[in-house]
């Protein structure tokens, strides 16, 4: 990381705390921001920041001075990247630019964040599909899935939205039974030192009610799983890895011959489910974790037609009564 001696002139006045000169590189403020990120981030999202930084970032952009970076630097490196990495992975790198030089806007080391220029000047990604599952793919994704270990998990993602990880996470004393409620108060993920827990992504647990199939599901598996923490665990009672999740259900859906579906399908699917079926939108992003209703709202934009429809049609049925007694025709 940041090696501090008189030839790069930066200054380690105390522990923890990074005092730039006007030689300073944007490379060298980046690796202190590095060295300060695990203590905010979880692990897989600082690996990410780490990877990107050393393979892109400071390549394209670490020799120049932090106080001289600017938004036509960044757009060359942006067009460079497109060259040979996808559009998504170019606009991760320039949220992560974006936040680095928000600190140190923050920390008073530059005036302004070079990354903040125009919209029309940021680097753009289409939208990925959100895929979902049909009733039909999901009838025939459980009839293949009879006697495998990741039928319980598919019908606990299909009742709850839960994301792969907070499902992996899940542990009996999550669920009440009296009450018929499970509690997502963590979440399993996969970084290099192994599996880990963590918060569940917004950082804030939810308590979901369950319904009465998914609470049988639970049940009868405590019959059989009482011994373990862990209500989904690994062959090993432990820890269930989230990656051999991922490639089990891959191999899953070949066998049912379903193209283009992964995991994180089935939280679609639940999601698309819920407001089809009318589940106030609100309710939908509690259950999902979601931060904001826009993001239920924008990710699931398919699914609106129908409550657009029942929308007009509850309000014709008020509307003509309405008229009636105005004596209006």
């Amino acid at each position: 990381m940041v090696e501090v001696t008189s030839r790069t002139k930066l200054r380690q006045n105390t522990p923890g705390r990074f005092v730039a000169t006007a030689r300073t590189t944007f490379g060298q403020y980046l690796e202190a921001w590095l060295a300060s990120a695990p203590a905010n981030y979880a692990g897989k999202t600082f690996e990410r920041f780490e990877s990107m930084a050393k393979l892109h970032l400071l390549p394209a952009l670490g020799a120049i001075p932090l106080a001289r970076l600017s938004p036509m630097d960044l757009r060359y490196a942006y067009a460079q990247w497109r060259k040979k990495l996808s559009a998504q992975t170019v606009l991760h790198h320039h949220r992560l630019i974006h936040r680095v030089l928000g600190q140190a806007v923050e920390d008073r080391l530059i005036p302004r964040n070079a990354a903040a220029f125009s919209r029309s000047n940021r680097p753009r990604a289409p939208r990925a599909e959100t895929r979902f599952f049909s009733s039909d793919e999901i009838v025939t994704l459980l009839q293949t899935a009879q006697g495998n270990p990741l039928r319980p998990l598919i019908v606990m993602a299909l009742a709850t939205g839960a994301r792969r990880g907070e499902l992996l996470g899940l542990k009996w004393s999550d669920v009440n039974f009296e009450r018929g409620t499970v509690a997502i108060r963590r979440a399993l993920e996969q970084t290099r030192r192994g599996v880990i827990e963590k918060t569940p992504k917004n950082g804030k647990s939810r308590m979901l009610p369950l319904p009465a199939s998914a609470m049988e599901l639970l049940q009868r598996r405590r019959g059989t799983h009482a011994n373990t923490d862990y209500i989904f665990p690994g062959p090993n009672h432990d820890a269930w890895t989230p990656h051999k999740v991922t490639d089990r259900f891959r191999e899953l859906c070949r066998k049912a011959k379903i193209v283009g579906g992964s995991f994180h399908s089935l939280r679609h699917t639940a999601a698309t489910q819920m407001l089809e079926l009318e589940v106030p939108p609100k309710v939908v992003q509690e259950r999902l974790g979601h931060s904001t209703i826009a993001i239920t709202m924008d990710l699931y934009s398919h699914a609106t037609p129908s409550l657009q429809l029942e929308a007009s049609r509850r309000i014709d049925g008020v509307l003509t009564r309405l008229l009636s007694e105005a004596g209006c025709e």
